[in-house]
């Protein structure tokens, strides 16, 4: 099993590689295209697609867990392509709705959320209504391809996505380069979405077609809708929590000043995510062995390890040498207010990478009741500090805003999958203490050392982590007789 998931989180990670190299060369020739407030408004848009875990009301996410969960128990393959496609269906219906709702909002989102007028206004329009209509077809996409992901196709699923990361940023890229219009942009952005359907609709019906006769189980349906409505509550705030600063700034500062957050935001989250991609493979493997305490405490202990050795190293290189990046990404007068909002997210974000770890476990269990009443408690505490840090430190307090709240949802995960889960408290234990040592090297690299001493930390983590993660990949692979 473990090698199985490692070959997964590897696929994973080479196919979000491929998009993280895709976007870092788009973003510099949408900015020279667009200018600085134009590609705020884009990023704004990426904003609106982030928040597809609240459109599909978690559904996604529960066929992945009742598809694997089926799996482990040798449930019948035709039962369950008759839950997932109706379940599909479901889905686009749902998409629908939003498609009504968010045309009718985009002309109050443009005049009081983002507080846009004239030129920029009407693009900015046309661009959200574009991408209001490719709502259904984004949520039936996604839920096949969670349906993909709970039949640990992820060498597929990794195999397609390289392709079609490069049209999800070429074609943007090639309408701002003919006419340097966000509306049309952000329309481009939209057809990308059409086509992801068309491809993961063929794929899914090539792997569980539908057969005839054959009707899913009412407990099947009930229990995918009862985790997924938890699950939507928790992708409702989830969502909020990582985009709303975003849109507050929006309604505070020019378009060209928000981009100094989003920038840095969008290309760090997209660069750090990598540690999220390998937990896609976890959770199917991580539900398919609940009843297995043994290889779940085992799958933890490696995942753990993995997280930090592979984020720590990124995170500590790029927070050290913020400026002199973003300045031969970007420039030097972007970099000078961007480099220390880059700085607070990197921390929030590795953070963010170990969190998924308890997350996974909770909701493999059927716990996403637990996720989204942590969510529900964060929410009220990341409004008050927002308010305050912007209020304090501009769009740096945003960034450190964000940082304290996923720390607080970092602490609140990981003391709840131990309180829940006995067999695996002596893993998660070890886990909690791991992150703290690294999180307290990242902050002394960042904030206390300086010269030759802070580069020589940063060369020493690098070495470490890349010999641990050598050592973590032999004793995967070597082991004999798993899957």
């Amino acid at each position: 099993m473990s090698r199985k998931v490692a070959h997964n989180a590897l696929w994973n990670v080479g196919g979000q590689l491929v998009s993280l190299g895709v976007g870092l060369v788009a973003l510099p020739i949408l900015l020279h295209a667009l200018g600085a407030a134009r590609l705020g408004v884009f990023t704004l848009a990426l904003g609106l697609i982030g928040f597809s875990g609240l459109f599909d009301l978690g559904l996604s996410r529960a066929l992945t867990q009742t598809v694997s969960s089926s799996l482990g128990m040798g449930r019948s393959r035709a039962q369950m392509a008759a839950l997932v496609w109706r379940v599909i269906g479901l889905l686009a219906g749902f998409g629908v709705f939003w498609l009504v709702a968010l045309w009718w909002a985009a002309p109050f989102l443009v005049d009081r959320l983002f507080s846009l007028s004239g030129e920029m206004a009407r693009e900015t329009i046309f661009g959200l209504r574009a991408l209001a209509l490719s709502i259904p077809f984004a949520l039936a996409a996604t839920g096949a391809m969670g349906t993909l992901e709970g039949l640990q196709q992820f060498r597929l699923l990794s195999l397609w996505r390289m392709p079609m990361s490069v049209l999800q940023f070429g074609l943007p890229v090639l309408v701002a380069l003919i006419r340097p219009d966000v509306g049309w942009v952000i329309a481009a952005l939209a057809v990308t979405r059409v086509v992801w359907m068309l491809l993961w609709l063929t794929q899914l019906h090539r792997l569980l077609p539908r057969e005839p006769g054959v009707t899913s189980s009412r407990a099947d349906l009930r229990h995918a809708l009862h985790f997924g409505g938890w699950l939507s509550v928790s992708n409702l705030i989830g969502p909020l929590m990582v985009y709303a600063d975003r849109f507050y700034l929006a309604s505070l500062f020019p378009p060209a000043m928000v981009a100094y957050y989003t920038v840095p935001f969008d290309t760090s989250f997209r660069a750090t995510s990598l540690p999220q991609t390998a937990m896609n493979a976890l959770f199917p493997a991580l539900a398919e062995t609940q009843a297995r305490s043994d290889d779940s405490a085992r799958l933890l202990a490696l995942a753990m390890r993995a997280v930090v050795v592979l984020v720590l190293p990124a995170v500590l290189v790029v927070a050290v040498f913020a400026h002199p990046l973003l300045a031969l990404w970007l420039n030097v007068h972007f970099a000078g207010p961007a480099a220390p909002v880059l700085q607070l997210l990197l921390i929030g974000i590795f953070l963010n990478s170990a969190a998924h770890l308890p997350y996974a476990l909770l909701q493999a269990h059927g716990r996403s009741d637990l996720t989204a009443k942590l969510h529900l408690l964060e929410l009220p505490v990341f409004a008050a500090l927002l308010v305050a840090g912007v209020h304090w430190f501009g769009i740096t307090g945003a960034a450190l805003a964000w940082t304290l709240r996923v720390a607080l949802d970092t602490a609140l995960l990981y003391f709840t999958a131990w309180w829940l889960h006995r067999p695996q408290r002596a893993v998660l234990a070890r886990g909690a203490g791991l992150l703290c040592l690294a999180t307290t090297i990242l902050l002394f690299a960042i904030y206390v050392l300086h010269g030759i001493v802070q580069i020589a930390l940063v060369c020493l983590v690098v070495i470490y982590s890349a010999a641990t993660f050598l050592r973590v990949l032999l004793v995967v692979f070597r082991k004999s007789g798993t899957g």
